[in-house]
């Protein structure tokens, strides 16, 4: 049961959080604050991705954290590369770390 509410939960708060980032422009003077909760709605949302294991849920949400962020144009750009950066250098590490294989 509480895993069939965690799961509704999370398909319909993306929506919610896609809708509010469209209209942030809308709300003029109020948009920082707009902004402010959808990174916060998304850094929740990267901290449940995470503690059940889905970090491809938790890659995306990273990307909204950083796309709504406060921050200039430039210095979103570049966090957006260099975490990217992070990620590709992350799983080539992985893919040619010797790995352990069973005696025949």
């Amino acid at each position: 049961m509480f895993k069939t509410i965690a799961e509704l939960a999370k398909w319909c708060s993306i929506p919610v959080l896609v809708v509010a980032s469209m209209f942030s422009y809308f709300a003029a003077r109020y948009e920082p604050l707009v902004d402010s909760v959808v990174c916060l709605g998304a850094i929740i949302l990267i901290q449940r991705a995470v503690w059940s294991k889905e970090y491809s849920w938790a890659a995306g949400l990273v990307a909204i954290v950083v796309s709504f962020s406060p921050l200039p144009l430039t210095v979103k750009i570049f966090a957006l590369m260099s975490l990217t950066c992070i990620g590709t250098c992350a799983a080539c590490l992985g893919m040619v770390r010797p790995h352990a294989v069973e005696a025949v």
